[in-house]
């Protein structure tokens, strides 16, 4: 049984895919149900295609919504109507050694959202083995 939702942008290709993954991973764990929004007016894409290309890789249940508008105002607009309690965003790394991130998104949606916004790491960035491996183990005991 979910008990919230996550909405995850992923209009932007380079950030969505590791937004997606971070929020298919987040809502697995956490029981919350996830919905990807795609914001287009972009003709050059197929927001459709884009939209399953990202739900195949995930291998995960989640729900996919498409919009029209600005972005940031159709971001909260799509929280609002799922009655989402978080919302996340790619981002990417930027500066020497990727060590900076960049998500210009984010200033847009705290101003116009009252859900908490929340900056998914860049999908390139190394994951600590480690970490992951002090999850698994914490989870089995």
């Amino acid at each position: 049984m979910t008990t919230g939702t996550i909405v995850c942008d992923v209009t932007d290709p380079a950030e969505g895919h590791g937004a997606a993954a971070f929020a298919s991973a987040l809502g697995m764990r956490l029981g919350l149900r996830v919905v990807l929004a795609f914001i287009g007016d972009d003709a050059e894409r197929d927001p459709d295609q884009a939209l399953s290309t990202i739900a195949e890789k995930l291998h995960a249940d989640v729900e996919v919504r498409l919009m029209k508008g600005d972005h940031a105002e159709a971001i909260a607009r799509m929280a609002a109507e799922e009655g989402a309690d978080l919302i996340i965003v790619g981002s990417r790394a930027v500066g020497f050694g990727g060590r900076n991130l960049r998500c210009t998104l984010v200033r847009d949606l705290e101003a116009a959202t009252p859900v908490p916004v929340l900056v998914a790491p860049p999908y390139t960035r190394r994951r600590s083995t480690r970490r992951l491996e002090l999850a698994a183990y914490s989870e089995t005991r």
